[in-house]
């Protein structure tokens, strides 16, 4: 743990205790056999977690019992109950270390008690305990939205903040990746809901209309598993793609490498043999030989550490760059023997936040498919066109890949962008629908078209907004 996150943790905890000294008095005031069963109703609760998408941290699926909690008993025995529960949870089912269950108990007790300051300022009374004299019914509900969204703010901000400290990340940055996407806002969304039918449960059923609250309470659960199982398994496609395309790309680097080195070991050859009598400027066109080549394999290499991790790392980054550093890295290649590039990068590109390597490897798909298509013909010399603007308006940045091959056949345009598509016969299928993947992931699309020419244009569109 570094200093920061230390202090952050120390602080987070420090203020936690501290609500939980001002709320003792309500806490032991409201009878033992209240909250022995409340803690159970509680920690049964805490112990449904989930990881986030990132996996990076936590989501308890007991977000409806501490609203409930509040709403019902108010928010001094309920910050206790919640306190109890949640580091239970943390040692016993989470395996959490001592520390980080004493974090996470504090900062769900600083959201308990915002969200019962904006409950009770709106109106709102505990209804189990005398809150008769309070709202009632249909005027409860702006006191119950106002809690249960500063409860989601403050409980995920307090989360993201530390997660932030640990992985060097923004903190708004660490909030929208772990907890603002769509299906975590509509988990969150679907659990604060089933708050007020716990509330109605229990207010006509007693501890026995609890039970009906935990049925959906699993779907709920296994439906955020299913879809967080589903996104890990189209990252590992992503991943099995970029090996699969590597695995290509290794023989073409192989002989090139081999090239390279029979160029500078010949060259070194010479130099030994001259060096007693070679004149000075054969032995100089010898070394700058040997720079050019070494340097030549230099290109080769950092373009394969840069592709080969396979995390999203967004970061500021220069388009018109990604793409200059992307063909300088295959033009050595055989396979781009006999094609020529052009690039017209549009000078009013802005610098955007993206993950280069993945941006890398979309344009490595696409410059791949260009030249095999041009390649069908043999004899043919062909060009890959690259073109980047930013789009009127300035919403979106524009960069389109265009090459002189036989176009996309209208049967096989339809399923393009499918998974295990392909027309190759050593294709894995995988390319294309990587590349869709990609960009879909940078809010963007990529869309396939014939030109009047005959050849095929790829148009992949990046938001401008997203500027770092």
């Amino acid at each position: 743990m570094t200093p920061g996150l230390v202090a952050y943790v120390a602080v987070v905890t420090a203020a936690g205790g501290a609500v939980l000294a001002l709320s003792y008095q309500g806490f032991v005031g409201l009878g033992v056999a209240h909250i022995l069963a409340w803690i159970v109703v509680s920690l049964v609760a805490e112990s449904l977690w989930l990881p986030t998408l990132t996996g990076k941290a936590m989501e308890s699926m007991a977000s409806t019992v501490d609203i409930s909690l509040l709403i019902l008993l108010g928010f001094q025995p309920s910050a206790w109950i919640v306190a109890i529960a949640f580091t239970l949870a943390n040692l016993f089912f989470s395996r959490r270390v001592w520390y980080k269950a004493i974090f996470n108990a504090g900062q769900n007790v600083l959201a308990l008690a915002a969200s019962g300051v904006a409950y009770a300022a709106l109106g709102g009374a505990p209804l189990a305990v005398g809150g008769a004299g309070g709202l009632q019914g249909i005027s409860l509900i702006a006191p119950w939205v106002a809690a249960t969204a500063i409860y989601f703010a403050v409980n995920t901000l307090l989360v993201a903040g530390a997660v932030a400290l640990d992985s060097g990340r923004g903190l708004l940055t660490t909030w929208r990746e772990e907890y603002l996407y769509s299906n975590s806002l509509l988990g969150s969304a679907a659990l604060f809901f089933l708050s007020p039918l716990v509330v109605v449960s229990y207010l006509t059923l007693g501890y026995f209309g609890l039970i009906f609250f935990f049925v959906p309470l699993l779907l709920v659960k296994e439906a955020s598993a299913k879809y967080i199982a589903l996104e890990k398994a189209k990252d590992g496609l992503i991943a099995s793609e970029r090996l699969a395309a590597k695995g290509e790309m290794a023989a073409e680097i192989a002989h090139e490498l081999n090239n390279y080195l029979a160029a500078i070991s010949g060259r070194a050859q010479l130099l030994l043999m001259g060096s007693a009598n070679g004149s000075p400027e054969r032995n100089a066109e010898s070394a700058k030989i040997i720079f050019e080549q070494a340097s030549q394999m230099g290109v080769l290499v950092k373009g394969l550490l840069n592709f080969s991790h396979k995390e999203v790392r967004k970061q500021p980054t220069r388009l018109n760059d990604v793409v200059r550093r992307t063909v300088e890295f295959i033009v050595p290649q055989n396979k781009y023997e006999r094609i020529s590039f052009d690039l017209d990068l549009g000078a009013d590109v802005p610098e955007l936040n993206l993950d280069p390597a993945q941006m890398q490897q979309v344009l490595l798909n696409l410059f791949s498919n260009a030249a095999d298509a041009i390649r069908m013909d043999r004899e043919q010399e062909g060009r890959i066109a690259v073109r980047s603007r930013l789009r009127p308006g300035g919403a979106e940045v524009e960069v389109t890949v265009d090459d002189t091959g036989p176009g996309i056949p209208e049967a096989v345009m339809k399923r393009l962008f499918e998974p295990s598509f392909t027309t190759k016969a050593e294709g894995h299928g995988f390319g294309l629908s990587t590349c869709y993947r990609i960009v879909k992931n940078h809010g963007g699309r990529i869309a396939a078209e014939n030109t009047p020419k005959g050849g095929a244009r790829f148009t992949v569109a990046l938001p401008a907004r997203d500027r770092a």
